[in-house]
């Protein structure tokens, strides 16, 4: 088995994704949150995304018992947040500029954009939980900074596409 998981795993890393930090906040109120790659929407009508989360991972068990998340997308130049949110450090908020979403959890200043979240429904998933969340408000300005991403196990980033180059393309 050990053989199929090592190669399975390394076919997905051949799969790029966003980068995300999904935050939320636990039975006592103190933010958590984590780096995560396995993040999408689902919805439009109504707006639903899905966060896949490790059954093990304290924001999982965060967003079990208060029913929110938050996506925040991450800019190519928080590298070292995604790092330290991707760790078991006690201290992932230390130093970051935090708002309070609708629903209550932590949006964090640097991102990208946002997504305030309401669970909507959970599927237990191997070792996984799929939390698919109805989005309450958004925050997506027009950035000129492209997106952080994460490919074969780093970090990487790609060039965003400028408006005229969308009209071209109808995009």
């Amino acid at each position: 088995m050990t053989a199929i998981r090592d190669d399975f795993k390394r076919a997905m890393g051949h799969l790029a994704s966003g980068v995300v930090i999904v935050t939320t906040r636990d039975s006592a109120g103190e933010p958590r949150g984590m780096t995560a790659t396995a993040v999408c929407s689902v919805s439009l009508e109504p707006p639903l995304v899905m966060a896949c989360m490790g059954h093990e991972s304290a924001t999982h068990r965060a967003v079990e018992s208060s029913g929110v998340f938050a996506i925040n997308v991450l800019p190519a130049a928080a590298r070292e947040l995604a790092g330290r949110f991707s760790s078991r450090s006690d201290d992932k908020f230390a130093d970051v500029r935090l708002t309070k979403g609708e629903s209550g959890a932590p949006l964090l200043a640097v991102a990208l954009a946002h997504c305030d979240c309401r669970v909507e429904q959970s599927v237990a998933a191997g070792d996984h939980t799929i939390f698919i969340g109805r989005v309450l408000s958004v925050h997506a300005p027009d950035e000129p900074n492209g997106p952080l991403i994460y490919f074969r196990g780093a970090y990487g980033s790609v060039a965003p596409v400028d408006a005229d180059d969308r009209d071209r393309r109808g995009t």
